[in-house]
């Protein structure tokens, strides 16, 4: 690696880890005022509250740190060239692709690390969140009724039609079981799937066998009562699966899709599953997006106020890239575009924007 290269890649991480510490802290701090006052309440151990900020850094990571290399790559771009160094690297016969590739690659890196830590770190740690808060802390929001439930547990999915958390009752439930090569044997239809005695049991239960097509093979076997396996409160249940939907990893989602698909699942809940497999794909790789749109008008910040200019800025590309990916994603899901399609006209947006903007810079 080249000295200029080293020299622009190191204030660029050095910046970024700074600002991502700044909004670690800010999150904490915010944190503070809203869940700590109410988990102090529970009187829990030190370790438990230093655990619960510690779990929530992958999350935090994920979330601002695509913007915290925007800004990074901003100001030390604009302190270049208020100083003339990149009009010194020009002439000296340097192209601005050359003096931009060591930023594309470390956000090339990031965006690795990005989708390393959504698919290996952030469910076993957002897990061990959501455990801490239904430890220490009264959530009343889980209580409510939900329509459409779906969860995986174990090697097993279920669809119920309405779950109540209050009760521990499900109803209209169907259950798929896998076998070890995740291929689908089972399936049981259930009016109700009740919790009692720390145990779940399906009422007035149809179970099929299924080949490997998922068609029914053999006589179903009924059963007014029968043990399902489940474990967990009903709180406990709306908890992992508010912690799965929000955080699986692509493998999971992929395999829920494939579920869906054998299942013959249609309308709204497998095209929602497919936009959320796409949109966990591009939301790892938002630090690369981003900054390669950014790059060819970081060097056109000259004003004397670098850091505010880098924030402005920053801010500017940030929302307009959320924006741009919002909006299409909520075009696909009210089925006006393909699920793919929705999620990755954003990221291809603003990846054209950037290399037009490389071939028609002087």
């Amino acid at each position: 690696m080249r000295i200029l290269n080293k020299y622009i890649t190191s204030n660029i991480a050095k910046g970024y880890i700074f600002i991502l510490l700044v909004f670690v802290g800010l999150y904490f701090i915010i944190d503070i005022f809203s869940t700590l006052s109410d988990m102090l309440k529970s009187n829990p151990p030190i370790t438990v509250i230093i655990s619960y900020y510690l779990y929530m850094i992958p999350l935090i990571f994920l979330r601002v740190g695509p913007f915290a290399l925007l800004i990074s790559t901003l100001y030390v771009f604009g302190d270049l060239n208020k100083h003339n160094e990149i009009t010194t690297m020009r002439a000296s016969g340097i192209s601005m692709l050359e003096i931009c590739l060591p930023v594309v690659v470390l956000a090339a890196l990031l965006s690795v690390a990005a989708f390393y830590t959504q698919e290996k770190v952030l469910m076993e740690t957002q897990k061990k969140v959501e455990e801490i808060k239904m430890r220490y802390i009264k959530k009343e929001n889980l209580t409510g009724d939900q329509l459409n439930f779906a969860f995986p547990y174990d090697k097993s999915i279920f669809f119920a039609h309405h779950f109540s958390p209050k009760t521990g009752i499900m109803e209209d439930v169907t259950i798929f079981e896998e076998d070890s090569h995740d291929n689908i044997v089972k399936k049981i239809i259930c009016k109700n799937v009740i919790y009692k005695n720390t145990k779940w049991y399906g009422l007035n239960a149809v179970e099929y066998s299924l080949d490997a097509e998922s068609n029914i093979v053999g006589q179903p076997q009924q059963e007014s009562e029968v043990e399902i396996k489940l474990s967990g409160t009903p709180r406990e249940i709306m908890a992992r699966k508010a912690v799965f939907s929000e955080f699986a990893s692509i493998r999971m989602v992929r395999k829920e899709i494939k579920h869906l698909k054998k299942a013959r699942a249609q309308g709204n809940v497998l095209y929602s599953k497919i936009i959320d497999y796409h949109q966990k794909i591009s939301g790892a790789f938002s630090h690369f997006f981003i900054i390669f749109a950014v790059l060819p008008f970081a060097a056109e910040i000259k004003k004397r106020r670098v850091t505010l200019s880098a924030l402005g800025t920053g801010f500017i590309f940030g929302f307009a890239y959320y924006c741009v990916s919002g909006f299409t994603v909520a075009i696909a899901k009210s089925g006006m575009l393909l699920p793919a399609l929705g999620v990755w006209i954003g990221p291809a947006f603003f990846i054209a924007v950037g290399l037009t903007a490389f071939y028609l810079m002087p």
